[in-house]
């Protein structure tokens, strides 16, 4: 009997201690959902201030980029961020104060061109039966919302409030942009320590070095993207000029400037081009979408491959897939930050996941 009343009390004690590690492992779960849950709620609402932060770390990354031609030639560290700094201060406060008035005017010029083209689109479209009906009233373009698609810059001085309010607002995320970047250049071992030491003290030199390799990556597609943008710009004014295209230096400007915006870009750049010169005449538009076409062509057999051998490049559908993801999550700064994000990730993914957690990828069965 006391056998048996000693088992007994072995099996209780051994049962005791089961429902006690289920009781802790079962809370240890809960609270990971409960912290994930919460971290990713906290994103959600703060995915405006996050995305600014990562502009912040592209900024830097552009700067370091720019940077490191003066390195190469011998300059410490310190004077080639600081002669870069001050160079982009310089050229973005001479260009708006020599050539601000005349690019604004041109880009009201420009507007007016795709505004009246589209408006006599929609006017072409409602006489064809296709789209809304132009003849109750209003012109075509109000009853399509082409207010909507294409804002007027007047709108700037007709609402003084809200306008004041968009402004400052728009200041304000630029400042934020432009002092993070500031800040992480001048220490970025200081906030490289601060991430490094929330993991745990075993995984430290692993995540520090996935760190410096997402910040190489992040320098490398600001180069390769800066070399995709000037192409296009040159080759699209040099194009545009020869065939004598109105606003031809801001329609290139904007085509450099949509090349940061990998797919999706390109695509949109097109659509002003052939618009201001079906404005003109259809042989115009054609000769817009010949020097298009040719510029696509330039850049995607002469700067891309360039590029290209000093970045990774993202998979065509990933990235597009990125672009539209981001672009209803985020909006218009969502499909420009999409690309250069999903590159930072993925190394995160490869080094951290694939290789370390899974043993690296999936090696192709070898050919018969």
């Amino acid at each position: 009997m006391a056998g048996k009343r000693t088992r007994g009390r072995r099996g209780e004690r051994v049962k005791d201690k089961v429902e006690a590690e289920l009781t802790k492992r079962a809370t240890v779960v809960t609270a990971v959902v409960i912290a994930m849950t919460a971290t990713v709620a906290l994103a959600w609402v703060a995915s405006g201030a996050l995305l600014l932060i990562f502009g912040g770390l592209l900024l830097a990354a552009i700067i370091g980029a720019l940077a490191r031609p003066l390195q190469w030639a011998g300059l410490k560290r310190g004077w080639a961020f600081s002669i870069v700094i001050l160079f982009l201060f310089a050229a973005i406060g001479g260009g708006l104060f020599y050539g601000g008035v005349t690019l604004v005017s041109q880009f009201n010029d420009l507007w007016h061109q795709l505004r009246e083209q589209l408006q006599a689109l929609a006017k072409t479209m409602s006489e064809m039966g296709v789209g809304p009906d132009a003849s109750g009233g209003g012109e075509a373009g109000e009853e399509i919302g082409l207010d909507t698609l294409l804002p007027n810059p007047s709108g700037i001085f007709s609402s003084a409030s809200k306008a004041m309010f968009s402004v400052l607002g728009t200041l304000g995320n630029v400042f934020i942009v432009v002092f993070i970047a500031i800040f992480v250049v001048i220490q970025p071992e200081l906030y490289r320590r601060g991430l490094v030491s929330l993991v745990p003290p075993s995984k430290r030199a692993r995540v520090d070095e996935t760190l410096g390799d997402a910040a190489e990556e992040l320098v490398l597609w600001v180069c390769g993207t800066g070399i995709s943008m000037v192409t296009v710009f040159v080759v699209t004014w040099i194009g545009l000029m020869i065939v004598e295209m109105p606003n031809a230096f801001v329609l290139a400007l904007q085509a450099g400037l949509l090349a940061f915006i990998p797919t999706l870009g390109p695509f949109i750049a097109g659509i002003p081009i052939v618009l201001v010169g079906l404005s003109e005449s259809m042989s115009l538009a054609l000769w817009g979408l010949g020097v298009y076409v040719l510029v696509q062509a330039v850049e995607s057999n002469v700067s891309q491959p360039v590029a290209q051998r000093y970045t990774s490049a993202l998979p065509p559908a990933l990235t597009l897939a990125a672009q539209a993801v981001f672009g209803v999550l985020f909006g218009t700064l969502g499909i420009a930050l999409a690309v250069p994000l999903v590159a930072v990730l993925m190394v995160f993914v490869r080094e951290l996941y694939v290789n370390d957690t899974l043993g690296g990828p999936h090696d192709e069965p070898a050919s018969t």
